[in-house]
């Protein structure tokens, strides 16, 4: 009999796949996760009682109390009505709220290649000098499904930017940042943007 159940995670934007279960005849299924503000950490997932259990999460140094930082996972309305979803992490007693942080806005859009978020060691120097970073899910990614990199491919390219644009505009107008605070960056075929 096949039941599905949701596993109910702490934060609104993580990634998490499936780790090696080594025990075929076990009531844990053994997970991978991390955020933009949880490093990466191995869970135990009892089946029976529907429990997470953390075995192990990679060390931070210097103090990181990932408690001080906050993630959201939004969604910008694109020009064509599609909803584009947006990672979002600040850290907590320097984000404002008025526009006046600084924001790094990233995404990458091509091939089908989806960016997750996941944490970055490096990225705490930003957050922990007030900016706001945002990773945007764009059209030609992989982010939701096979439709939505096609949506950004060929003749369709055209929404990948589009989607981009509107992904900015939409942290100017919820204040996460204004005009002459925001900062993009796109590598490799991101850089198109």
């Amino acid at each position: 009999r096949t039941e599905f159940r949701e596993i109910t995670m702490p934060e609104s934007a993580y990634d998490i796949h499936l780790k090696d279960n080594v025990e075929f005849d076990t009531e844990c299924v053994r997970l991978k996760y991390t955020s933009l503000i949880t490093p990466p950490s191995v869970y135990d997932y009892n089946m029976r009682t529907r429990s997470l259990q953390l075995l192990k999460r990679e060390e931070v140094l210097g103090g990181y109390d990932l408690t001080q930082y906050q993630t959201e996972r939004v969604f910008a309305t694109a020009r064509d009505g599609t909803q584009v979803p947006l990672s979002i992490v600040y850290r907590k007693d320097l984000y404002k709220g008025d526009g006046t942080n600084p924001c790094l806005l990233y995404a990458y859009g091509s091939y089908g290649y989806p960016i997750d978020p996941t944490f970055s060691f490096s990225r705490l120097s930003l957050l922990d000098r007030g900016f706001v970073f945002c990773i945007a899910h764009i059209r030609g990614g992989g982010e939701n499904g096979r439709p939505w990199y096609y949506d950004g491919q060929f003749l369709n390219k055209r929404h990948t930017f589009e989607d981009f644009i509107d992904s900015a505009e939409h942290l100017i107008a919820q204040r996460y940042t204004s005009s002459d605070r925001l900062a993009i960056r796109g590598g490799s075929a991101g850089g198109l943007l």
